[in-house]
């Protein structure tokens, strides 16, 4: 077997371009693609290293219904890595972003802080010393 790597995230959410605006306001992501796919506006961001491709329901499917901020089976929420965990916090509250839990330590050398995202995605933020 080849040596994987993670390709892309993909998210579908009720309004591509309030979503893709969020995430490029709040963590510096780019767009490297704008286009259509059955019948939905598709965007595809560069952030951290990582690809993010960013559409809605496509044609002749029913609308996603929204996340939830607790447990769940299948993924529990998106996971980046800050510097400073106290600033990245501060700066998102000061942006009228919802900060669910945190800053706390979870163990020496890790502290996290779970923020929502758009369509209540919940975004771990991880500082590790």
């Amino acid at each position: 077997m080849n040596l994987l790597r993670c390709d892309h995230v993909h998210l579908i959410t009720a309004n591509v371009e309030e979503t893709v605006r969020w995430y490029c306001r709040f963590f510096g992501a780019t767009i490297t693609f704008e286009g259509s796919f059955r019948g939905s506006t598709v965007r595809y961001l560069a952030m951290g290293g990582m690809n993010f491709i960013v559409f809605g329901a496509l044609a002749g499917e029913a609308a996603p219904r929204p996340g939830t901020t607790g447990p769940k089976y299948g993924v529990d929420h998106l996971g980046l890595a800050v510097c400073d965990l106290d600033a990245a916090v501060a700066e998102l509250r000061a942006g009228g972003v919802r900060v669910l839990e945190g800053p706390l330590e979870v163990r020496p050398g890790l502290r996290i802080a779970y923020v929502e995202g758009p369509d209540q995605i919940r975004i771990e933020l991880s500082e590790r010393t």
